[in-house]
């Protein structure tokens, strides 16, 4: 049975859209085999099962080149024959403009052909025809009560559909919302337990019968649900420790490889890159595994991720050390005015560390980072001038001193 149903999806700020589900047709194992040419020959014979799988397959491209206008011919003799599958995706081609332009009115009917004869998927698309107002009057009223008729039969999407409709009802049923989608969750429908998640976290139904956001979210997630990834990602994050990181950033990039626009944008964000590091970073094992992404972040100039690198570099945490680099990390910091970068740059200098010695360079360093507050430069500057900072006439307060090590 193909599976052209009409599925509402929510994200995080809530978009509701409405998401045609398509899955390859699943037909019997007889008609799988049945060879092109036999399949030919039948639909010459008005079979109808034949001219609908013909029809499928150049839809899909499935032994055959993919034809949309030769699919909408096909599957609309067979639903002519009274193909009730046929006469659904007939529908849902109509409506799509799938080998046609588009024509909600003819979608409509058609849709509601199959659905007075019990096609549960027909009832859960007629359901969306008039929630939305597409071909027909918008009359939720009306879309309840076909969604609950496909629920009636089973129908995961149904009761999905009706959830939603309670959930964005004025006022909002969110006990009923929460009950339906509880239903569809249990058939394994994944935009469920999505759904579930996001009304736990929003604290509109009690946990302590639907349980916790982030397992709704890991739920659907598992079902390779992009946006129930990124949510189960998000709460990861916001719980700190270096496991949870580690699992954030694998849901987000799965989600990323599905092509879902935030966790992309969030992988590819330098400050988002510098957060999983830290996490990530957040116990020893974890620190090997935090380098990429802090190169990443420091790459796209990210000034804090930077100096975490140039450190990383310079004590050997999660990798080999390197004075050298290091040293390059804090130049590029301390340009962008890090007074940490500074600071650590300045003892670079002053010891000749990954770097030309060079006292004096040294001794400018930390004074720009004690003069940007950093206390330890502070501290350490006073040593050398007494106390007070340098002065802000551009006179040297070491003319009448020999240049000495910072210590």
């Amino acid at each position: 049975m193909a599976d052209y149903t009409q599925r509402r999806m929510s994200f995080l700020p809530v978009v509701r859209v409405a998401l045609a589900l398509l899955a390859a047709a699943a037909l019997n194992a007889a008609a799988q085999d049945a060879s092109l040419d036999e399949l030919i020959a039948r639909a010459k014979k008005r079979d109808a099962d034949a001219e609908y799988i013909l029809g499928m397959r150049a839809y899909e491209g499935r032994g055959v080149p993919r034809n949309p206008s030769q699919a909408l011919r096909l599957v609309e003799r067979a639903a002519k024959r009274g193909h009730l599958e046929a006469q659904n995706t007939l529908g849902f081609f109509l409506q799509h403009g799938v080998g046609t332009a588009p024509d909600p009115v003819r979608a409509r009917e058609w849709y509601e052909t199959a659905a007075a004869r019990n096609q549960a998927r027909a009832q859960v698309n007629l359901g969306w025809m008039h929630e939305q107002g597409l071909g027909t009057d918008r009359s939720p009223k009306l879309a309840m009560e076909w969604y609950r008729k496909a629920a009636a039969q089973g129908l995961a999407e149904g009761e999905f559909n009706a959830a939603a409709l309670l959930e964005a009802g004025a006022p909002p049923d969110f006990a009923g919302a929460a009950a339906g989608f509880e239903r569809a969750a249990k058939k394994n429908f994944a935009p469920a337990n999505y759904r579930l998640g996001r009304l736990l976290e929003e604290k509109r139904i009690p946990g302590a019968e639907y349980g916790d956001a982030l397992a709704r979210y890991q739920a659907a997630a598992r079902a390779g649900l992009p946006d129930a990834q990124f949510a189960a990602a998000r709460l990861l994050l916001a719980g700190g420790g270096s496991r949870q990181a580690l699992e954030a950033l694998d849901w987000l990039q799965q989600a990323a490889r599905r092509e879902y626009a935030q966790a992309q944008a969030f992988l590819a964000d330098p400050a988002s890159q510098y957060r999983i590091a830290l996490q990530i970073s957040s116990e020893p094992a974890g620190a090997a595994q935090a380098l990429p992404w802090l190169r990443a972040a420091a790459e796209q100039n990210y000034r804090d991720a930077q100096v975490r690198l140039g450190i990383a570099l310079e004590e050997g945490r999660g990798t080999a050390r390197d004075a050298g680099a290091a040293a390059s990390w804090y130049t590029e910091a301390a340009a962008a005015g890090d007074a940490e970068a500074k600071y650590r740059l300045a003892h670079f200098y002053d010891e000749g560390i990954g770097v030309p010695r060079d006292t004096v360079k040294a001794r400018d360093l930390l004074g720009e980072a004690a003069a940007l507050g950093h206390e330890r430069a502070r501290e350490r500057f006073d040593r050398l001038l007494g106390a007070g900072l340098p002065p802000l006439d551009g006179s040297d307060p070491f003319k009448a001193d020999p240049f000495k090590a910072i210590r």
